[in-house]
């Protein structure tokens, strides 16, 4: 049985709490936020380096919280914190009455993980994108994913959020430039609505890297300077585009059936 307390917080630590809403606040503390039963739940179940959970009284009062119990090991604190305090930590307009405090997974060697298959967000500004995307890399076992210089942070709360879990399976990095990959002998294919038809790619098995371009503008010039591939996805019926997440996930798709 977890062992709780009732906490009174400070406004400093309500406050540093806050700020992990914020790129320079994770950065600064090391820490991100996540929320809600089924997403603290995954992260419990993949050992995720969980510094604190705070809870609210209905949350305490919950199946869902009795269900946790067994997950949560004794070096995580628990605290019950009053309701309006919860939702002032949490992102979201109506909190599930659970939230986690994370350490930032430690930074990794990219030179092991140049033998595997990648995904590259390209300047992606929608946090709701980038979630899904991590998803969908995740469900389809694409365990590594690069975002470029302005990108949304991975560790954004809306990332987070939409990504269901997904962070906690993949090794995740920031700021990186596609040299690294070509210099690495990778096959570099962009999404791009004037591309080839992804069906009349021919795949010679070499390791890939998929790039996936800013909702609104595409990939960006200093991209495509290394893709070797630009691939579309033809349309079967009416409709102008499709949205950076939904083409990535396509793509993704068909490049990992090949």
């Amino acid at each position: 049985m977890v062992k709780l307390f009732i906490k009174m917080i400070s406004n400093k630590k309500i406050k540093k709490l806050s700020i992990l809403s914020t790129k320079k606040g994770r950065k600064e503390e090391g820490k991100f936020l996540i929320e809600g039963y089924r997403i603290i739940r995954s992260a419990l179940r993949n050992n995720v380096n969980i510094e604190n959970i705070y809870i609210s009284n209905r949350f305490k009062a919950s199946e869902d919280f009795k269900s946790l119990n067994g997950l949560i090991s004794e070096n995580i604190d628990v605290a019950v914190l009053d309701e309006k305090i919860i939702n002032k930590i949490c992102q979201t307009v109506n909190p599930a009455g659970i939230v986690a405090a994370c350490l930032l997974p430690d930074d990794f060697k990219i030179t092991k993980l140049l033998t595997d298959n990648w995904i590259y967000l390209d300047k992606i500004s929608d946090p709701g994108n980038i979630g899904t995307l991590l998803r969908t890399s995740a469900w389809f076992g694409i365990n590594n994913v690069a975002l470029s210089s302005k990108c949304a942070d991975a560790f954004n709360p809306k990332v987070v959020r939409s990504a269901m879990g997904a962070h906690f399976s993949l090794n995740i990095i920031g700021n990186m430039d596609l040299f690294e990959f070509k210099k690495n002998q990778y096959c570099i294919i962009g999404a791009d609505q004037n591309g080839s038809p992804m069906d009349d790619f021919n795949y010679d098995k070499k390791k890939w890297i998929l790039v996936i371009g800013n909702e609104g503008h595409g990939i960006s010039e200093n991209s495509k300077k290394y893709i070797q591939h630009f691939l579309s996805i033809p349309p079967s019926g009416s409709g102008n585009s499709l949205n950076a997440a939904v083409a990535g996930s396509i793509l993704i798709h068909h490049l990992i059936s090949l």
